[in-house]
C-alpha cells in the first residue's frame, strides 16, 4: 500500500511538474494551467497549456511574450519568430485559453495528443520576453 501511494505522488507530481507557470510584471498577471479538449465535433483531442491573462489595472495593457517550448527534451521553438504573440485587454479584463480557440491565437500550448494518435509530448516550456505597454 505503501509503495503504491508513492508512486501515485511521483506520477501525479512528475506528470505537471512544469504544467504551472506564473507572470507577474506591468499590472499584467499571466498564469498556467493544464487543459483537457475532447471536441468530437471536431474530430480532436488533446492535452493543451492553457494561459489566462489578468489585466489588475483600471488601464488598457498591451502585452507581448513568446514561448520557448521543448518536445520530448528538444526545444522546437527556439530561433522561430512566429511564437511570438500580443494581446490587448481592457481594464480589469480576464483572457483564458480554451479548446479550438482560432479568435485569440496564443492562450493555449499543445502539451500532447492521445498516445495512438502522437507520441510527441510537450516536456518543458518558457514564457520569455514579457513586455507590458
Amino acid at each position: 500500500m505503501k509503495l503504491r501511494t508513492t508512486l501515485f505522488c511521483l506520477l501525479l507530481g512528475s506528470g505537471g511538474a512544469f504544467a504551472q507557470k506564473t507572470v507577474n510584471q506591468g499590472g499584467i498577471e499571466i498564469t498556467t494551467a493544464p487543459l483537457h479538449c475532447d471536441v468530437p465535433s471536431e474530430g480532436y483531442q488533446a492535452d493543451l497549456i492553457a494561459l489566462t491573462i489578468v489585466n489588475t489595472t483600471d488601464q488598457v495593457k498591451i502585452v507581448q511574450y513568446s514561448f520557448e517550448l521543448h518536445y520530448d527534451g528538444n526545444c522546437a521553438t527556439c530561433g522561430h519568430d512566429e511564437y511570438f504573440y500580443t494581446q490587448t485587454l481592457k481594464p480589469k479584463q480576464t483572457l483564458t485559453g480554451v479548446c479550438l480557440d482560432r479568435n485569440h491565437m496564443g492562450l493555449t500550448i499543445f502539451d500532447h495528443m492521445p498516445a495512438h494518435l502522437t507520441k510527441t509530448q510537450l516536456t518543458d516550456f518558457n514564457i520569455q520576453n514579457v513586455s507590458v505597454h
